[in-house]
């Protein structure tokens, strides 16, 4: 082969491959894990994080330089003078393997326990001064490493010291270790040391360097001993002790060796960072990936096997999350990322607001090509089936890559209008499609991949705005649109509007997803679904319990699990699920979605328009393009993140404001109750959610909000009580529950004695009272019949007596007129009528209450003047009579002059200022045999003469 030909060859072959072979050398390690940082910020007290360690229970504990911290992954709990340390600070903070209590040691060494079961810190007597390291070797023995006076053993209450006297090359001691062999191993500022029982004396290895002996570890599986000095490691075995060196040197000061349940061994080093031990280079985790500080102080793995780590910023964790992502200090350069794409051998293309980068193999590697496409904002990708790249960007139009290079570049300056190119469809009858701000642009492309002058399909050919966002060759051809203004079809060349206005108000159409029965379209105003068969729309939306509606893409994975992408994040709906909304008739049937935000390992919750953000790879992963880089979602790590749940702990229980043991026995006063509990999970605790029930009182299990870690019973009866939490991670298993038992002691009243002796006295109460009862009926009847006789006389007199006046009415005096008439002839009688002269006058100006005052007025006076044998009453109106007994013509004349003066002088100005009254009378004399009607007639036809010869007078009736 001629030489420019092979030479020729090698180039291609490393263009081509050129960049796939750095993806294992580059492979970071955590760069598949979500990373998260708490600081003080978030509540902790220090920012320096100086041992980290897990208890029984579940909790997280740190040793901070401002107390001891109690972690539960939402909230910090403090200890900071409970601990009863000399200093609040902490430096070491473990629990003892064998009491299973929390010990806290500190700057002036002051060790404290803490009891879970009493939640009571007990100090011990201080130990010299600083105490950075505290090693549980058996039962009966405990290490402590102080700063300056070595090496303090305590066993069974007897403390011993160890210095340089005893072997041991420095009095600084950095940390403490147990080998498999149960030798303790002291680390100092120059070099380790490991205790001999025989002699009672450290002994050193003359093999190994003096320096800081940071880390010290004995590995779990050989039993094989890794220890650092300074920037190196050593490997030695349990039997003979002989120190290999490691393979590598680190950038700088080992600070750190820790190894994960898993049997990773980690790496913290003073100005670097961290990595996993491995015998090549060393690739390490730095500020530069995303960590807050460098300098290592502590490294932990918890029972879910994430892992944390404590630097001089903040507390950081690394964790197998459904998510991770890959971002501008991961290696890709920039955050805001608009466009993926798969490739043939896996790797995946991203575009984004600085070029194009590729992901293979959780590497992000970088894409060789020699074109101005790298500085470009890229918003979309394509291939052919010559796997040509097809790239359409912001401001720059669309370019056309192959084997490394730039093949073609259409702008408007060369016929092709329309610079953002957002979306590219290469169609199966030879065109290319593309969504641009000047509509939707069509061009036929040649075999090597050239295009033909575009045509463009606007406003004018039918299209309702130029705004394009997305397109979609459907299975049958037809070529479907979305836009700014809603969607529309392209077929045999002609646009075609979708009226979608019976089911949606939609108009943005970002997205489409179609498959053999429907075609799925994320808009605006939620996901659309076109059945295909019938014709027939439907659309999924806050009315179907979504917690949001504007979706920027929509994919169905391997299993068509739907997954819909937003700015606020991601939601995900089973198959299962998803084809029961689908084929459901309510349009409002509820739809079952899992919501995933930052909070489940995405770097940025908010995903970005473009073509397309988000994918389904041939591996059935999930990649998201978000404003801080790229999101990956796993399935396999998701299954293995739901196989355990969090543990539920109680952590408090207040009633009525005072806290409550374990099977504590309430008052009978006792009003409220509360419960606080929480998930001990630190893969995502915000989305833990809980499940309660208290046994004796509710009948089923109470799920509170997500959010909710606390409830509260008021007045509850007296009994026996068992309070139960369980905890779920979302779509993953209940756990067992917590539980704490209470009884509430019944009242006085509530007690089956009370019960008994009130029961009697109700019985005794009984009798007394039906007895009472029968006496008062008895009573109460002879009350009732006195008081009937009563009020029947009252009826009888109101029935006789005028309400105004109080005199008598006219149907009493008819009565009695009767009667007198019958009898007349035992006594002469005398009738008299008298009439107010002009009252109607008093009533028009005065109105009816002044009149009725004045008519009260004139019944008393007449009342006055009259006899009182004499009886008056109303007779009507303004008119009264006079029924008097024993008279003759002169007396009758002079009563009724008696009453007529009366009347003339009463004084009415309390009513009415210059006021009078008059009164016109007539009057008759009975005759012997002479009815009362016609006595009344005499008397009538005399008031009539009195008012006929001027009022104010008197007129006697003549005898008929």
């Amino acid at each position: 082969m001629p030489i420019g030909n092979l030479k020729l060859g090698l180039l291609i072959l490393f263009i081509i491959f050129g960049f796939i072979a750095p993806a294992a050398a580059d492979f970071r390690p955590l760069s598949d894990r979500a990373m998260r940082v708490w600081s003080a910020q978030h509540g902790l007290p220090h920012n320096s994080i100086n041992h980290i360690t897990q208890d029984s229970q579940g909790y997280l504990w740190l040793a901070t330089w401002q107390g001891t911290v109690r972690f539960n992954g939402r909230t910090f709990t403090v200890f900071d003078r409970e601990t009863q340390l000399p200093d609040a600070g902490s430096l070491f903070v473990g629990e003892h393997p064998y009491t299973h209590k929390v010990v806290a040691s500190g700057a002036r060494g002051g060790v404290a326990h803490y009891d879970p079961q009493s939640q009571q810190w007990r100090p011990l007597p201080r130990i010299f001064n600083r105490v950075d390291y505290v090693l549980f070797s058996n039962p009966e023995c405990t290490w402590y490493g102080t700063v300056t006076n070595g090496v303090v053993r305590e066993c069974d209450g007897l403390r011993r010291q160890f210095t340089v006297d005893e072997g041991l090359p420095s009095n600084t001691i950095l940390h403490l270790a147990q080998d498999s062999h149960d030798r303790v191993w002291a680390g100092t500022d120059r070099g380790p040391a490991y205790f001999d029982h025989a002699s009672q004396r450290f002994q050193v290895i003359s093999a190994l360097p003096n320096g800081r002996t940071f880390g010290i570890i004995s590995e779990q599986q050989s039993g094989d001993i890794y220890l650092s000095v300074d920037r190196s490691l050593f490997r030695l075995s349990p039997d003979h002790l002989q120190p290999e060196p490691w393979p590598v040197t680190y950038p700088s000061t080992i600070t750190e060796l820790y190894q994960a349940p898993n049997d990773d061994i980690w790496v913290g080093t003073h100005e670097h960072g961290l990595t996993l031990l491995q015998s090549d280079a060393a690739r390490m985790t730095t500020v530069d990936n995303g960590l807050p500080n460098n300098h290592i102080l502590s490294i932990f793995a918890d029972r879910e096997n994430t892992l944390w780590v404590g630097t001089h910023r903040g507390l950081i964790q690394f964790r197998q999350a459904p998510f991770h992502s890959h971002r501008n200090e991961d290696g890709l350069g920039y955050d805001y990322v608009r466009a993926l794409y798969p490739l043939h051998d896996g790797s995946l293309l991203v575009g984004g607001l600085g070029g194009i980068k590729r992901i293979k193999d959780e590497a992000v590697l970088p894409f060789a090509v020699d074109s101005q496409v790298q500085s470009a904002s890229i918003l979309t990708f394509a291939q052919d089936s010559a796997r040509r790249l097809y790239v359409g960007t912001f401001t720059r139009g669309l370019y056309v890559l192959e084997n490394g290079e730039e093949r073609y570049h259409y702008d408007q300056n060369n016929g092709f209008p329309g610079n953002d190119v957002r979306s590219i469809l290469l169609a199966a009858d030879g065109y290319l499609y593309a969504a641009t701000s000047q509509g939707v642009l069509r061009s036929r492309r040649s075999a090597n991949g050239e295009l033909e002058p575009p045509e463009y399909f606007g406003v004018a050919e039918g299209l309702p705005d130029e705004i394009i966002y997305a397109i979609h060759e459907a299975h049958n051809g037809e070529i479907w649109i979305g836009s700014m203004r809603g969607l529309s079809k392209l077929v045999n060349g002609s646009i075609e509007r979708v009226d979608l206005s019976d089911v949606s108000n939609a108009e943005f159409i970002f997205g489409f997803h179609e498959t053999s029965s429907h075609i799925l379209i994320a808009s605006d105003r939620g996901l659309l679904t076109y059945r295909k068969r019938t014709g027939t729309w439907q659309v999924f939306d806050e009315d179907n319990g979504l917690p949001f509606a504007k979706f920027f893409d929509v994919v169905l994975d391997h299993a068509g699990n739907l997954w819909l992408a937003s700015g606020r994040g991601l939601l995900y709906v089973s198959a299962e699920h998803f084809d029961e909304a689908l084929y459901d008739d309510d349009p409002a049937t509820p739809v079952k979605a899992t919501y995933y935000h930052s909070y489940h390992g995405l770097a940025s919750a908010q995903v970005n328009t473009g073509g397309s953000p988000m994918l389904v790879d041939r591996n059935n992963h999930l990649w998201v393009a978000t404003s801080r880089g790229v999101g990956h979602f796993i399935p396999e790590k998701f299954q293995v993140l739901q196989q355990s749940p969090p543990r539920p702990v109680i952590e408090s229980v207040i009633a009525d404001q005072e806290s409550v043991a374990q099977s504590s026995y309430l008052s009978a006063e006792t009003g409220r109750i509360e419960f606080q509990f929480a998930g001990l999970g630190f893969h995502y605790p915000e989305g833990i959610r809980y499940r309660v029930q208290l046994a004796g009182y509710d009948n089923d299990w109470v799920t509170p909000g997500t959010a909710q870690t606390r409830v509260a019973y008021t007045e509850l009866p007296p009994g026996a009580y068992i309070f139960q939490v369980q905890a779920a991670y979302p779509e993953g298993q209940w756990s067992d529950a917590a539980t704490f038992t209470f009884h509430k002691l019944p009242k006085l009243w509530q007690r089956p004695v009370v019960w008994l002796l009130t029961a009697v006295a109700v019985i005794v109460l009984i009798i007394l009272a039906f007895r009472l009862r029968s006496y008062r009926l008895q009573r109460s009847k002879e009350r009732l019949q006195k008081l009937v006789r009563e009020q029947t006389k009252i009826l009888e007199q109101l029935a006789h007596q005028d309400s105004l006046t109080g005199l008598a009415n006219r149907r009493a005096f008819d009565e009695l007129l009767r009667k007198k008439t019958a009898h007349a002839e035992q006594q002469q009688l005398g009738l008299v009528l008298l009439d107010l002269d002009n009252f109607k006058d008093i009533n028009d100006r005065y109105l009816h209450t002044t009149g009725d005052k004045v008519l009260q007025r004139v019944a008393r006076v007449t009342k006055t003047a009259a006899r009182n044998s004499d009886m008056i009453a109303r007779w009507g109106g303004e008119e009264f009579a006079v029924l008097i007994s024993d008279t003759d013509e002169s007396q009758l004349q002079a009563i009724c002059e008696r009453m007529r003066n009366a009347l003339l002088q009463s004084d009415l100005r309390d009513l009415v200022p210059g006021m009078d009254v008059s009164a016109s009378f007539g009057a008759a004399l009975h005759q012997p045999g002479e009815s009362a009607a016609s006595l009344i007639r005499r008397a009538d036809k005399a008031l009539y003469q009195a008012k006929s010869k001027g009022r104010n007078r008197t007129e006697l009736a003549d005898a008929d």
